[in-house]
């Protein structure tokens, strides 16, 4: 990918990065273009910000699972909490 293609992206390839970012880092130009696209994008925007409620969803479980418990079920004021966050980014 171009310089000119990182820098402007479209919808699928600003999905796409930002699938990668959960892998790995991503270079300067990738995230400026990232950023560039969720600024005029409001889809993707939203889409960016649930990718990002679910990874620290993710990550509070992992945390859990690590720690010793048994327990793979959400927390019910997490999940009250999550539900809120994704209903408060659609309604944007």
């Amino acid at each position: 990918m171009g310089l000119k293609n990182t820098l402007f992206m479209n919808c699928a390839e600003a999905t796409a990065v930002v699938e990668k970012k959960r892998d790995g880092k991503l270079s300067l130009a990738e995230r400026f273009g990232v950023w560039l696209h969720l600024v005029y994008c409001k889809l993707c925007k939203a889409f960016f910000d649930q990718s990002a409620i679910l990874d620290r969803s993710y990550h509070h479980l992992a945390e859990r699972v690590n720690d010793g418990q048994q327990s793979y079920t959400l927390d019910p004021s997490r999940k009250e909490q999550m539900k809120n966050a994704l209903q408060e980014e659609m309604q944007k």
